[in-house]
């Protein structure tokens, strides 16, 4: 009987938690302060602060700034289901629409490949205005290329794996849940992890064989030299992020952290611009690191 009622305590704790967060939360971006989180906890502040420092003893990549900010969304999830010994936090904070771990995210992804395949599988093709555009380019993946954003919007594929993300998790997003997918997953098509021509691999050969009843050739791909040099565009990244060249995704990521932090507007009133500029740098670097 006591264990039930300390597991209903917990619950309720984590739903105070959850809302807490909703009522903050703008796009998704929300921050709680160590004070405010021990007043949720029902603990007074220095116990909260010593369970907070005993959970770091085991999370090296954890900074203290006097709270969590959504950055640090996975080390609250791990924090909250420690303290409260609850193993459904993540899916509480994924239905409540403030923070989606990498978990959901991938299959977010993997639903907006799948969406696009099933679609132009069963796309009737047409052969007459894939011939003219074949024509009037050199590259077949090119004419292609047309022929798709001819007759589909890649926004659509977009706005509607994330629908059908909304309603299978039963995702509350009021609180800025949609707005942050989609931003989420348009910032991801030009890199190699959402590539459009790999998703329609399938689709190119199938096409091809049927315009010329052959398969086409897999062009053997030229090794590249490695390249020695940082680009200027790079080191300039780097130096804004305080990096030596080389550093890595996990190095640019501790740093956007640190920075993130300092300037977030809930800590640095004056911060907005330049946390509006830390993001912005932190994908442009990610992405070139990436590629």
């Amino acid at each position: 009987m006591v264990q039930k009622t300390e597991t209903k305590k917990s619950k309720q704790i984590l739903h105070d938690v959850i809302f807490e967060l909703q009522n903050v939360s703008e796009a998704m971006q929300w921050f709680l302060s160590y004070d405010r989180l021990s007043e949720l906890l029902e603990i007074r502040k220095e116990e909260c602060l010593r369970k907070v420092y005993q959970f770091k003893a085991n999370k090296p990549q954890m900074t203290l700034s006097g709270g969590f900010h959504e950055v640090d969304g996975d080390l609250l999830v791990d924090f909250l289901a420690w303290n409260l010994e609850l193993d459904e936090v993540a899916e509480e904070f994924l239905k409540g629409g403030i923070f989606f771990s990498e978990r959901p995210l991938y299959e977010l992804r993997e639903s907006y490949k799948s969406l696009i395949q099933k679609t132009i599988a069963n796309h009737k093709l047409d052969q007459e205005l894939l011939l003219l555009l074949t024509a009037a380019t050199i590259d077949f993946d090119d004419a292609v290329d047309s022929y798709l954003m001819d007759k589909f919007e890649i926004d659509f594929f977009v706005r509607r794996s994330i629908h059908q993300f909304l309603e299978k998790f039963e995702i509350h997003p009021e609180f800025g849940a949609e707005e942050f997918l989609y931003e989420y997953l348009k910032s991801l098509i030009p890199t190699k992890i959402l590539n459009f021509r790999d998703i329609t691999r399938e689709f190119r050969d199938r096409t091809y064989y049927e315009l010329y009843g052959r398969f086409r050739e897999t062009k053997k791909k030229k090794k590249k030299k490695a390249v020695q040099s940082v680009s200027t565009e790079v080191k300039d990244l780097l130096t804004f992020f305080d990096l030596e060249p080389g550093a890595t995704i996990v190095d640019v990521k501790k740093k956007f952290k640190e920075l993130l932090k300092k300037y977030h507007p809930d800590i640095n009133k004056k911060g907005e611009e330049m946390t509006k500029r830390i993001i912005l740098k932190y994908n442009r670097l990610v992405e070139l690191i990436g590629t």
